[in-house]
């Protein structure tokens, strides 16, 4: 794998305005691997910087049984690789742009133009932190325009690039133990600062293992296959400037949110309830144009695969994610018509869809901070209040959380129907984080003993019986013990 990727690399023309640096991380293997990459570099005359990663050290003072552990598992030697990457990259060589790739990559030939059309882009726009060659939904038949870039909020890895002034942000959080993979923490961070990435619809990076910590079944070999992976020669040369996509100001905030808006607010709509299969029931045929379906998360996995956004005989293969999606917006297709899709979830941030499409967080809901161990349907109990686990949705959220809890070690992604919570256990290696999901559906019943929930409880009002000299009754909200009255003269 290791020879296979630097052929790849090296073989571009363009690699020559790079330097070029490999961290190894196997203490084992550094002679062979060291071997390896001086072969590969003398083969293309080229020189490579090579850089050994040293092990995690733990500190029994500051780290529980529980990190100890987690610091020997693949996660966390893979998250503290990176962690050593990103330093040495940005606060020691002091570099303001890096391409990050893995070992078990293959490359399109126009793999770094992609980055030096681009790059530009993070100079004009703060609210994109990187540039990525990967597209989790970019599968063959969907993902069909190679010269096509897009913004998402899903931050996607797999050759990437990131700036300094984003990492000298982003470290200041950092884990002890990304307990879910580093790359699921830096999801979260990218979202809590409300930044992005540019990736390009057909892919111009591949998956090539066929093991490893992140690839062990036969389906999610099969998922890597139907990935869509561009093999367009680059038209740049190392002297003169890269316009691989020709004009990309398109992707800056305000063009690209106008665009947005607009295709949203004029696209006819397909129910998100006709995608799913109906056995007997031929679907009606649509004009062939763009269509939107507002769906809500809930449902996405049973409309994935009529969508383009699921190979058949993969469910499963990996998290059913929201994957490379702008504030809940993806691009995909209707497989069945061949029609261009665009999935805006109900639930969006930026409110996308029109007045009666979009669903927001209850007027007569408040947020409620959970004691430790309780599940909401317990802590909405406590105060003569219900649970409404369609609420929770809308709390599943880093700056929220924080503003309820502490979450001095900062928040990151997990899985569990209890989500999301703060953690007061010092036993745990996620203690004081607040941890949110990608994944997990929303429950008002769950609990775990080591967490502290974040709930959406109804505002119980009761009615009270009309002031007798005006004739106009009053709310008492039970919560908050506030008596309200209309104006009577309103």
């Amino acid at each position: 794998e290791l020879k296979s990727w630097l052929g790849s690399l090296l073989a571009m023309p363009e690699v020559a305005l790079f330097r070029l640096h490999v961290s190894l991380d196997d203490p084992a293997a550094f002679t062979m691997m060291e071997g390896c990459v001086k072969r590969a570099a003398a083969a293309h005359k080229k020189h490579i910087d090579i850089w050994k990663a040293t092990a995690q050290v733990a500190d029994p003072a500051q780290h529980n049984q529980e990190t100890l552990k987690w610091f020997q598992m693949n996660a966390g030697k893979i998250a503290h690789h990176y962690w050593q990457v990103f330093e040495r990259a940005f606060m020691e060589e002091m570099f303001e742009r890096v391409i990050f790739v893995e070992e078990d990559l293959l490359f399109s030939p126009d793999f770094l133009a992609l980055f030096r059309s681009t790059a530009g882009l993070l100079e004009k726009d703060p609210s994109l932190w990187c540039i990525s060659a990967w597209n989790d939904f970019g599968f063959k038949g969907t993902a069909v325009d190679p010269c096509r870039l897009h913004r998402t909020t899903y931050f996607p890895g797999l050759g990437f690039l990131l700036t300094r002034k984003a990492w000298l942000q982003i470290r200041q959080d950092w884990p002890a133990a990304p307990t879910m993979g580093w790359d699921y923490w830096m999801r979260v961070a990218f979202r809590t600062a409300d930044k992005e990435c540019i990736i390009p619809e057909v892919s111009r990076s591949h998956h090539a293992a066929a093991k490893g910590s992140s690839v062990s079944s036969a389906k999610q070999l099969r998922l890597f296959e139907a990935m869509a992976f561009a093999d367009i020669p680059s038209t740049c040369d190392a002297a003169e400037p890269c316009s691989q996509f020709g004009n990309v100001s398109y992707l800056l905030s305000e063009e690209y949110e106008t665009w947005m808006r607009t295709t949203i607010e004029r696209a006819p709509r397909i129910d998100s309830s006709e995608l799913r299969a109906r056995p007997g029931v031929k679907p009606k045929t649509l004009p062939r144009m763009l269509h939107v379906v507002p769906f809500q998360r809930e449902v996405f996995n049973g409309i994935a695969e009529a969508s383009g956004l699921m190979p058949r005989n993969t469910k499963g293969s990996i998290p059913a994610d929201l994957r490379s999606e702008h504030y809940g917006a993806m691009a995909g297709k209707l497989m069945s018509q061949g029609l261009p899709l665009l999935l805006v979830d109900r639930r969006s941030s930026r409110g996308y869809l029109q007045k009666t499409e979009q669903l927001r967080f209850g007027p007569d809901f408040e947020v409620i901070a959970g004691s430790r161990g309780l599940s909401c349907d317990e802590v909405c109990q406590r105060r003569g209040s219900t649970c409404d686990k369609m609420q929770l949705y809308f709390l599943n959220d880093c700056n929220l959380l924080r503003k309820h809890f502490g979450c001095e070690a900062g928040c990151a992604h997990q899985v569990g129907k209890e989500l999301p919570v703060y953690v007061p256990d010092d036993f745990q290696p996620t203690y004081r984080q607040c941890l949110l999901t990608f994944i997990s559906p929303m429950t008002c019943d769950a609990k775990h003993a080591s967490t502290s929930r974040l709930c959406a409880c109804k505002i119980m009002t009761t009615i009270l019986p009309s002031d007798p000299n005006t004739g106009i009754a009053g709310a008492i909200s039970e919560n908050s013990g506030r008596v309200t009255r209309p104006d009577p003269h309103s």
